[in-house]
């Protein structure tokens, strides 16, 4: 049960190592989402730079062995201000652009919600993992990291490879 705990925190917090940094790499999205949501653009920004802020952290008390019941809490925090933004979007029924992973890919609603119980596993998992070490954390999430690393780029090299193949069509197959 530890090794699954682990497994399960450890990719949650890959997927909020992801989520943080491109909220930060483009606030603009997330700054947009919120100001759509509560109609205040001085408390979005405020929030476009708390929320990935929160997700690093998280990520930090994780990895480094803060106590569980913090990193718990954390993960628990996260899921429910996701979900209760999900659902007060689809009680107004505004179709309001999602910022999760920093872009506007879909729309904010029964996804956050239904991703509330994924949260809650989370949290569940991060409250079991106190028979790991720090290096052992440290290790598990640097290649989870890496994994995450090659799965976003084999769409990336793919579109390089199809342009490259472009180009040579272009000057005579060269």
């Amino acid at each position: 049960m530890a090794t699954t705990s682990a497994l399960i925190a450890i990719a949650a917090c890959v997927v909020l190592v992801w989520s943080g940094l491109e909220k930060l790499r483009n606030r603009v999205p997330l700054a947009e989402t919120v100001s759509t949501l509560t109609g205040s653009p001085t408390f979005a920004s405020r929030v476009a730079i708390i929320v990935p802020g929160f997700e690093l952290a998280t990520v930090g008390v994780v990895v480094l062995g803060a106590p569980a019941y913090l990193a718990s809490a954390m993960f628990v925090a996260l899921g429910a201000t996701f979900a209760i933004a999900g659902a007060w979007a689809r009680r107004t029924g505004r179709v309001i652009p999602c910022a999760c992973f920093g872009g506007t890919a879909g729309r904010l609603g029964l996804r956050q919600v239904g991703a509330l119980p994924l949260w809650l596993v989370a949290a569940w998992a991060a409250l079991h993992l106190g028979s790991f070490t720090v290096p052992e954390r440290l290790a598990v999430f640097t290649w989870g990291v890496v994994g995450l690393g090659a799965a976003r780029a084999v769409p990336a090299l793919r579109g390089y490879a199809a342009a490259r193949h472009d180009r040579r069509a272009l000057v005579g197959g060269r």
